[in-house]
């Protein structure tokens, strides 16, 4: 189908064809199930043709999906449906998904991203690659192992199960830092991001980002040790990590799993289950709404309001 063929959605700066797709993903994030989602997208799309619609703007077309949401009975979503629209084009926010190895924190934060249309996503692996382009390996060692092989480098004679932690959190603290100044560059810039990964350490965030509003960080746990070590050999099938690795350093992942728990309770940061794919992301998007309501409150914006921008 070509352009001329299709309906036209016209942004501030851009015009794209309609998608089903985009628009089914962002009835998913508001709370539809995502065959009940491409169901209300396609009903739109086929009532716009109908029109003979061909060109439509970005703030009508929400403003007709919002009215249809109500119409058929779904008054929750439309408002949620509606309270992302607000903060994707008026605020940016940065998503920091934690966790141990193996615990999934790359699935969710993709996933979460694609029911948002948030399209930036960094893993703190790559932030830590390029750090120690910048940084030798002399002057901070433990950055150059692994989250669960840093203690091999300290320099203190640790005999307790502590210089696991403590190797892990010198590893982590440098990369943390390089993880600051992508969140600092993205706000100023007015751009969302989610940075997942193992270096997302709860004892670690700075007090500056557990008060800022459109910080949110989330940590992802796996509690059942069997199910979380399944993880990494169903992980080693599709990609080119080395099972082995992970497993022979098992007791100590699992060790750092549950310090970023425990921590992360500490600082009143949620902690998610990843059991099911599908649950860990419905999770996850109530814990961001609900921290979204909460900036909109204090801002003393409403719903109404919106409606009556996207109408001019």
């Amino acid at each position: 189908m070509t352009l001329n063929d299709d309906i036209i959605v016209v942004g501030k700066r851009v015009k794209i064809p309609f998608s089903k797709g985009i628009l089914a993903r962002s009835l998913t994030a508001a709370g539809l199930k995502p065959s009940v989602a491409y169901r209300l997208a396609l009903e739109i799309y086929d009532i716009l043709k109908k029109e003979n619609i061909t060109e439509i703007k970005k703030n009508e077309l929400r403003r007709r999906v919002y009215y249809y949401l109500l119409s058929k009975g779904f008054e929750d979503i439309a408002k949620r449906y509606l309270l992302w629209r607000i903060v994707l084009s008026k605020m940016s926010l940065a998503i920091l998904i934690g966790g141990a190895s193996g615990v999934g924190t790359s699935t969710i934060a993709f996933e979460i991203a694609s029911r948002l249309g948030i399209p930036s996503v960094i893993g703190t692996d790559s932030i830590r690659e390029v750090m120690r382009k910048t940084i030798t390996r002399d002057l901070v060692p433990t950055l150059f192992e692994s989250s669960y092989t840093a203690w091999k480098v300290l320099k203190e004679n640790i005999q307790n199960d502590n210089k696991y932690i403590i190797g892990f959190e010198r590893h982590s603290e440098i990369v943390l830092t390089g993880v600051g100044g992508v969140i600092n560059r993205c706000l100023v810039e007015g751009q969302s991001v989610i940075i997942e990964g193992t270096h997302i350490v709860p004892s670690l965030l700075d007090d500056k980002y557990l008060e800022n509003p459109y910080i949110i960080p989330i940590v992802l746990t796996v509690s059942d040790e069997e199910l979380h070590k399944m993880r990494f050999y169903s992980r080693g099938k599709v990609s080119s990590r080395p099972t082995e690795r992970y497993l022979k350093h098992f007791k100590i992942i699992r060790l750092i799993n549950d310090y970023m728990v425990k921590t992360a309770k500490q600082k009143g940061i949620p902690v998610v289950e990843n059991i099911k794919i599908s649950k860990t992301v419905e999770e996850c998007l109530n814990i961001i709404t609900k921290r979204l309501m909460d900036i909109i409150e204090n801002q003393g914006i409403k719903l109404e309001d919106y409606l009556e921008e996207l109408s001019d």
